[in-house]
């Protein structure tokens, strides 16, 4: 119950930004204005293979009651997928981390992404280690930075990186 109450709160922060000093549920952090990279390698094109996605970056500013020393995290996660330009962009195997600023560091199972070249949904996954354990993450980013017709990357040379934006992203 508690991850359909957090896919509803992310459907509405996509809609509806929320302020970083908004309070977090009890027992929830809920981080703003934060930018992750996208690494492909090797680069996407138009033709189907194998690749390999890493993520990367801040989650933003957050805000928790129940841990008050942890104030923003880093985000890395990495997986396989095939896939071609424009997407999907959508490992089996998701490996994922958040590296909090106080030190501690949060390990998630079962995370899913869903990707492509506009914009991409962490589907619910559970934090197995570190602060929250137990609780659920999901999270919602869309692209920034893409040229415009955004195709032109992927027939020349292959697009390897891909900066985004998050526009919610939530543990509950």
């Amino acid at each position: 119950m508690r991850l359909l109450l957090l896919a509803g709160a992310l459907a509405a922060a996509a809609v509806t930004p929320v302020p970083a000093s908004a309070a977090a549920a009890p027992g929830a952090i809920t981080c703003t204005g934060g930018e992750i990279a996208f690494t492909i390698s090797p680069g996407l094109t138009l033709t189907p293979k194998d690749r390999w996605l890493s993520l990367a970056g801040p989650v933003g500013h957050c805000v928790t009651p129940d841990h008050p020393s942890i104030s923003s995290g880093v985000l890395r996660a990495h997986g396989a997928f095939t896939g071609a330009c424009p997407g999907p962009l959508n490992p089996a195997d998701l490996e994922l981390s958040i590296a909090w600023n106080d030190g501690t560091v949060s390990t998630v199972t079962g995370a899913k992404l869903h990707a492509d070249l506009r914009q991409w949904t962490l589907l619910p996954g559970t934090i197995t280690s570190g602060p929250f354990t137990g609780d659920g993450l999901a999270a919602l980013g869309r692209s920034q930075g893409l040229p415009d017709p955004w195709v032109i990357p992927c027939v020349v040379g292959g697009l390897n990186h891909l900066g985004t934006v998050v526009t919610a992203f939530a543990v509950g």
